[in-house]
């Protein structure tokens, strides 16, 4: 019908977050993987940030997987805005020690995101909520 075309940008997920929620374990990666795929591609990344996204979530994903309390689940919120990207993966772990800051994983994740933070809330049953947050940011010509 006239009228209802679709742009690209009017396409793009701006505005609209997008969460997942998995089981903590390893063979739900693809999932968080292709989600964060996906979302990249709606949000006009380049392909390079594109993948560099769905890299740094798989990083993020496996350390939080790795170290989850029993029955956690991985939480992954995606919010983009014409200029940036911002994503958000979070999981009760048994240690307020991950992702490992010194390690190869997260020198990879840093070098393949803009903004990268870590926070650890503590839970009255022992463990910790840990959030990581990273931001890409778009080509903008």
């Amino acid at each position: 019908m006239p009228g209802d075309e679709t742009t690209r940008s009017d396409a793009s997920p701006a505005g609209t977050p997008v969460e997942v929620r998995v089981r903590a374990d390893h063979g739900r990666l693809p999932v968080l993987r292709a989600v964060a795929e996906t979302v990249a591609i709606l949000a006009d990344l380049t392909l390079d940030h594109v993948s560099d996204v769905k890299l740094a979530v798989d990083e993020i994903c496996s350390a939080l997987v790795t170290n989850a309390a029993v029955d956690a689940d991985v939480v992954c919120r995606f919010d983009a805005t014409a200029t940036v990207l911002g994503v958000h993966v979070s999981a009760d772990t048994t240690t307020d020690r991950v992702p490992d800051e010194r390690g190869f994983g997260w020198h990879v994740v840093r070098t393949l995101t803009d903004t990268v933070s870590v926070t650890h809330e503590p839970l009255r049953n022992g463990g910790f909520h840990t959030t990581v947050a990273f931001s890409k940011a778009r080509d903008v010509t």
